[in-house]
């Protein structure tokens, strides 16, 4: 185990102190280039700017305000207990007719009750 460290190790020791590549021309103006349009933008942002959007964002929400729909505290839920299940998808109600049909087991009731405990499982 120590060997294979120390190979891994080795290796990593002459791959970085191979040279780095030259950039070509192309890669070079590129990189100028952005750099020149990041620092224009860097330029314009300023504070007295990001103030003057704040204000204009507060602005447009209140002028909003009126066509807003004021909602009860406690009507809206994420999860309501399985009160509304989701209806079965067609692949899911394929699968598990495929299931049904192939299995070789199934629930026999000695009485009429729903309760498991009564319930067995038997080959067919």
């Amino acid at each position: 185990m120590s060997d294979l460290n120390i190979n891994i190790a080795h290796k990593v020791q002459i791959d970085t102190q191979m040279p780095i590549a030259k950039e070509s021309y192309k890669i070079t103006k590129a990189r100028e280039k952005l750099e020149k349009r990041l620092k224009a933008q860097d330029r314009l942002v300023t504070q007295e700017k990001l103030k003057q959007k704040m204000l204009d964002i507060h602005n447009k929400i209140a002028r909003q305000s009126a066509l807003r729909t004021f909602v009860k505290k406690g009507s809206l839920s994420l999860f309501d207990n399985n009160k509304n299940p989701a209806e079965i998808s067609i692949k899911v109600a394929k699968l598990a007719k495929v299931i049904f049909e192939r299995t070789k087991t199934f629930f026999k009731s000695d009485d009429k009750e729903s309760s498991l405990k009564n319930k067995t499982i038997e080959a067919r």
